[in-house]
């Protein structure tokens, strides 16, 4: 395990945000689809951990190299392809061309003053799934009605804040699922620790 995948998965997760990592591979099992795409992918362990069928069309969206490389590597097996470009931008994924989009710890790096602010991705994931596809993934949050912070989580998340790791000081629980419920027909949220999940259908 790399450094970041310790930190992440096997620190942050479990013993700050109480999002234990299997909850969100889980939403891979269960709504990943035969052509798939990973928005900030980070290393693929998400998708390695995620045993999808050999063959799979996995599509790949970064604005760095670095991670888009990792990711492909993790994956053997697949067919892969790769997208690097800045997810607050227009796509160059063609529309309806897609079964899945996930999209997992990446909101609460996205520059902007609250999900509102950074909607744009909410937009292209719907433009380019196909009808009845599935929209997923998970973020931290600092608010929200189901929302829990402990205080060492409060404390991370803002330190992570100030030195530009995060930009979540304004993300809400709540206001995601409204911004999910603007592009896409059905939507489930839920908390885990500070950790909001979702996932929409087209």
């Amino acid at each position: 395990m790399n450094k970041y995948d310790l930190l992440v998965h096997a620190v942050n997760c479990p013993l700050f945000w109480r999002c234990p990592t299997r909850h969100i591979v889980d939403l891979y099992r269960r709504h990943a689809g035969g052509r798939h795409l990973d928005v900030g992918p980070g290393t693929g362990s998400l998708l390695r951990r995620s045993a999808l069928p050999t063959g799979t069309a996995v599509h790949l969206l970064d604005r760095h190299e670095a991670p888009l490389d990792m990711a492909r590597k993790a994956l053997p097996g697949h067919r892969v392809r790769t997208y690097r470009q800045d997810v607050l931008k227009p796509w160059e994924v063609d529309e309806a061309s897609m079964e899945s989009v996930a999209m997992s710890l990446v909101f609460h790096t996205l520059p902007g003053q609250g999900i509102p602010a950074k909607s744009h991705p909410v937009r292209e994931a719907a433009r380019v799934l196909s009808p009845g596809g599935r929209f997923f993934g998970a973020t931290v949050v600092g608010r929200g009605q189901a929302v829990r912070v402990p205080a060492q989580a409060r404390w991370l998340m803002d330190v992570y804040n100030r030195r530009g790791i995060f930009a979540n000081a304004g993300d809400d629980a709540d206001d995601l699922d409204a911004v999910l419920r603007t592009s896409f027909s059905t939507v489930r949220t839920w908390s885990r620790g500070c950790v909001v999940l979702w996932v929409a259908w087209k």
